[in-house]
């Protein structure tokens, strides 16, 4: 009992602990979710609003950058116009001076030829014919293959000429110099600077990070990364910021922790608290009914439960408990007493069982020409089911018969019906003296108490093969021709023990070799199967139509396996009796 008082308080525990859980736990884990998005929105608005900002100081800076590339040509331009300077020498001093990648002039003679002066031999231009196109443009930053500087990016100002364009500078400059330092802190250190172009190819960033692209998004947008972007005037060129949305989470992750584990610890050990109050709470009522319990067990039974302060349903538990305890010690008698009685109905079973089976003969007849066979399946409840046979001068008398009623008292008058019919049958030649005398006396037992039987009587002469019959309002013998033609046997009569008889009505057949005689009680076609349909008498028929070939016992065998296998699982209200003959 120690050991279930352990595993009932455990339950208890375990079920406190899982209200707290879906009362409190579940809500605070929802709230701890939604709080969770909601900052994380806003942070992400916060870092898109901050790259924005950056982004506009970044292209500003360029555009500085550009603004000063810009003068520089332009003072190269007023020093051209001086026509006996050296325009090689003049490129080379001023990108030294300037800490320039290259100058470039390029002036057109004619339709097809360009006139180009170069600061450095290192940098070539490989197509002159693709650089007309440089000449549309008043002022314009591109990146190129024509010019042999893979790094750098180049910016153009074009000469006119009767508004025509005639001549063209360009300085070439490292694409990183346009680029700035970006803070490496926070957020930032995994941000990413580059000049990307209008298919969002990156030409050139700061960061270690090897992209070939950039995918474009908003703000709003659930894409792979927070993306900023501002174009750079007199360009088709873009300065990009962008910053992985994986390191964003990764971070405000750590900072929701750190944030928040103090509030979730404060709950979790109120919680805790909680559970180990209601607990000592709720179980020490069910300790009190255990125990209480316990002692009832030890025979102790006069022990009650009393009503504890928190005992909620433990309480009501309780009260039905002493109810329960007062109404077994109020039955104990009653249960006693029926014990009593049923031991006394199993011993009056046992008498009628054994009345039964003394009602029936134990052995067939050994009677020349005649094969007899007979068989049972006894009811749950004993009942009044019997038949009977015996040879007396060189003739079979048979019988067949069925009290209308169940228990030990339907084994009781079959017992005494049997009796009456035998002494009659042994005194008597007549079939019709034998049922007369039989129903006659049998009245005057079963008048009073409105009991009759059903009864088929028979008498077989071997010698000449004729069977005289009589029916007592019993179901009709069936006779089975050698060649499988069914016939019914029968006679108008009514059942024994009902009214004095005045007529009595006799038949009488001539039997062949091979003929089957077939006598059953209704318990045979009343029997079941699990879907309450009933056995039948066109089944039975069916089944003695086919055995010609069959003995007597194999008959009877065969019949009782189809009955147990039919009414399997099924429970039986009446007895199944048969008695067969079969000539041969």
């Amino acid at each position: 009992m120690k050991s279930s008082h352990i595993k009932a308080k455990s339950f208890l525990a375990s079920r406190i602990f899982f209200i707290l859980l879906i009362l409190v736990v579940l809500p605070l884990f929802i709230y701890t979710i939604f709080l969770y998005k909601t900052e994380y929105k806003q942070t992400r608005e916060d870092i898109y609003l901050t790259l924005s900002v950056i982004a506009t100081q970044i292209e500003k800076n360029i555009e500085d950058n550009l603004s000063f590339k810009d003068q520089i040509l332009t003072s190269i331009f007023d020093e051209m116009k001086n026509k006996n300077l050296n325009f090689d020498n003049l490129l080379k001093k001023r990108s030294k001076e300037f800490d320039l990648e290259g100058l470039f002039y390029f002036s057109l003679e004619d339709q097809d030829n360009f006139r180009v002066n170069n600061s450095s031999k290192d940098l070539k231009i490989t197509n002159l014919n693709a650089l007309k196109g440089i000449l549309n443009a008043k002022k314009t930053l591109f990146l190129t293959a024509l010019l042999n500087c893979s790094d750098c990016i180049y910016l153009s100002k074009r000469v006119m000429l009767n508004d025509k364009p005639v001549a063209a500078l360009v300085v070439a400059f490292l694409k990183n110099d346009l680029l700035i330092d970006f803070p490496k802190d926070k957020y930032f250190a995994n941000v990413s600077m580059a000049i990307v172009d209008n298919g969002n190819t990156i030409l050139s960033n700061i960061t270690s990070k090897d992209k070939k692209s950039l995918k474009n998004t908003t703000k709003s947008s659930a894409s792979k990364q927070i993306l900023v972007k501002k174009d750079l005037k007199n360009s088709n060129l873009k300065v990009a910021l962008s910053l992985d949305e994986k390191d964003v989470k990764n971070f405000h992750i750590n900072s929701f922790i750190f944030k928040h584990l103090y509030i979730l610890s404060i709950i979790f050990i109120l919680l805790l608290l909680l559970s180990l109050i209601f607990i000592v709470l709720m179980t020490k009522p069910i300790g009190k009914l255990l125990k209480t319990m316990q002692k009832v067990k030890e025979g102790k039974l006069d022990r009650r439960y009393k009503k504890q302060k928190y005992g909620f349903e433990i309480n009501h538990i309780g009260y039905f408990f002493n109810e329960t305890i007062d109404s077994l010690l109020l039955k104990q008698k009653e249960v006693e007493k029926e014990k009593i009685e049923k031991q006394k109905y199993l011993e009056e079973l046992k008498i009628g069982e054994e009345i039964q089976m003394s009602l029936l003969p134990q052995q067939p007849l050994d009677v020349k020409g005649l094969d007899i066979a007979f068989g049972n399946l006894f009811a749950k409840e004993v009942g009044g089911d019997f038949y009977d046979f015996f040879e007396k001068n060189g003739q079979v008398f048979f019988v067949i018969a069925d009290i209308a009623t169940k228990g030990i008292l339907a084994c009781l008058y079959a017992l005494n019906l049997r009796s009456i019919i035998r002494s009659f049958a042994f005194e008597l030649n007549s079939l019709e003296k034998i049922i007369f005398k039989t129903n006659q006396v049998f009245l005057k037992d079963t008048q009073n108490l409105s009991m009759f039987a059903t009864a088929f009587f028979g008498m077989y002469d071997p010698k000449s093969r004729i069977l005289k019959y009589s029916n007592a309002g019993h179901q009709s013998a069936i006779l089975r021709k050698k060649y499988s033609t069914i016939t019914e046997l029968t006679t108008k009569g009514i059942a024994l023990g009902v009214k004095d008889l005045k007529d009595i009505y006799v038949n009488e057949v001539t039997l062949e070799k091979g003929d089957l005689i077939f006598l059953y009680t209704d318990g045979i076609i009343d029997a079941i199967d699990i879907k309450n349909r009933f056995f039948g008498k066109e089944n039975l028929i069916n089944f003695i139509k086919d055995t010609d070939k069959l003995a007597a016992y194999e008959i009877i065998e065969k019949l009782f396996r189809r009955l147990e296998t039919y009414s399997k699982d099924t429970f039986q209200y009446d007895d199944m009796t048969a008695l067969v003959f079969k000539i041969r």
